[in-house]
């Protein structure tokens, strides 16, 4: 290299460094703001939360990757950043449809304007690729595993046919057995999708394991997995978050995912780089995202197609998440958004009496009463007797309770169970069974079993971790 193109790497490191202190205050300022807004219930903050707080994380993580050696995604490799965003969405959306079979997860909280939480989607879902790379990428950064390497040596070529072998096995019987075996979807990706990959010289997970480069894999599942944990971790305190429920594995959680579930972030992280080398053979002329330091494999650049043919995919892309998400409120949406108008308890003269005080949710009037204060400023607000009060809360919390919302909470009411503290008690399969038989009787669809389990085992098990008892398991 020439001392021009050297001094002009230089410049162009320092340059990207001084933006990356740029992003890294704006992702800490928008994390800020998204912890305040939960922690204040403020609508417009509060209920999108899981945006603002992941976009947050990912910009610090960026920030400081651009800080650390002069280049990062969005200062070095900015053309990733729209293809890396959209695919993302269509990426997630592949386990959305499936999740339609496997009913492993659900939404609580969504909102109730599709429209609203179409677009909302788009801020969401488009983190999972990004999040996951800008993790992994962190991860080299700090030098995990830089030197972990063996002797390198030839794959015969069955072996690439055999992993995709097993890929479509592990899928197959996923969709077949989804009671079970629905995890096993999680990596299946990466076994069909890599092979292919591999023989035709795109960027490899498989390539890696050839060449013992040991420390590359592991660092990608590490990113996945420190993935994992903060999604989850942001996911249990926001209002409009999912809950899993797969069957077997529900009675060890650890906020919302039962414990084994977070072996599945590095197989996603491995399905995402995987699903990410296609498309980028295909339209960005094979080039990785990754940092060159970070890449040991020698990629045989294609001639880069026009932008607009990424660009061309994009409505049929856009289509295909309208029809997702039509699909997923019907099936793997638990409740949406409350007002207070949505609690039978409260009438509708109190209810313009709290608006006036700035309490617009039921979220928002538990909060109020969580002090001694705020309880007396209630009381003195609505001047109802204490009995009526302690009503209209017991509800409020029902309804917020794990998602329950204002469709499930009048059964159960109307079966007598109106505090949260009742679910203790209740064995799932029997509450589940009187649900259905009063949903008969009133023409109304039923909660699933799997819901009603979700419930009644957080109610034994109040906190971030969740341990059952062994007559449940």
């Amino acid at each position: 290299m020439s001392v021009t193109e050297q001094n002009g790497v230089n410049e162009g490191s320092v340059a990207a460094s001084r933006t990356g202190c740029w992003i890294f205050l704006l992702g800490l300022g928008l994390f800020s703001v998204g912890v305040y807004g939960l922690s204040q219930d403020i609508l417009w903050i509060a209920q999108p939360f899981y945006a603002f707080a992941w976009w947050g994380y990912i910009f610090v993580l960026d920030g400081f990757c651009a800080m650390a050696r002069g280049s990062s995604i969005l200062t070095t490799r900015r053309r990733h950043f729209w293809p890396m965003l959209i695919w993302s969405i269509s990426f997630w959306y592949l386990f959305e449809v499936l999740n339609l079979r496997y009913q492993n997860w659900y939404y609580v909280g969504a909102f109730q304007n599709i429209y609203i939480g179409y677009v909302f989607s788009w801020f969401a879902f488009g983190t999972v690729l990004i999040g996951m790379f800008e993790t992994y990428e962190a991860v080299c950064v700090l030098g995990f595993w830089k030197n972990w390497r063996g002797t390198p040596r030839v794959y015969p070529p069955w072996v690439s046919y055999a992993w995709q072998g097993l890929g479509v096995t592990m899928a197959t019987l996923s969709v077949v057995f989804p009671t079970y075996l629905a995890p096993l979807i999680w990596g299946s990706l990466t076994f069909m999708v890599d092979p292919w990959n591999y023989r035709n010289g795109r960027r490899s997970l498989l390539k890696d394991l050839e060449r013992r480069d040991w420390g590359t894999v592991a660092r990608v599942m590490l990113g996945g997995l420190i993935c994992g944990a903060v999604w989850e971790s942001m996911n249990f305190f926001a209002p409009q978050k999912w809950i899993y429920t797969v069957r077997g594995l529900e009675n060890f959680k650890l906020f919302e995912m039962p414990l084994l579930g977070f072996l599945g972030f590095p197989a996603l992280a491995l399905d995402g780089m995987a699903f990410y080398a296609v498309l980028s053979y295909h339209y960005l002329g094979n080039e990785s995202w990754e940092n060159p330091k970070d890449l040991g494999q020698t990629l045989a650049r294609t001639p880069s197609p026009p932008i607009s043919r990424f660009w061309r995919t994009v409505p049929l892309q856009l289509a295909f998440w309208a029809i997702t998400i039509l699909c997923m409120k019907q099936v793997n949406t638990g409740s949406f958004r409350m007002d207070l108008t949505d609690l039978p308890a409260l009438p509708s003269g109190l209810v313009s009496q709290l608006e006036d005080q700035g309490i617009s949710r039921p979220r928002h009037l538990l909060l109020q009463s969580k002090t001694e204060q705020g309880l007396q400023d209630l009381q003195t607000t609505l001047a109802i007797p204490e009995p009526q009060l302690e009503l209209i809360l017991n509800e409020a919390e029902l309804y917020s309770y794990k998602g329950i919302g204002s469709i499930h909470g009048p059964m159960l009411q109307s079966i007598g169970i109106i505090r949260v503290e009742q679910l203790e008690n209740e064995d799932p399969s029997e509450l589940h069974q009187r649900l259905i038989d009063y949903c008969e009787s009133a023409d109304l669809n039923p909660p699933r079993l799997d819901m009603v389990r979700v419930w009644v085992l957080a109610a034994r098990n109040r906190g971030i971790v969740m341990r059952a008892e062994s007559s449940e398991e």
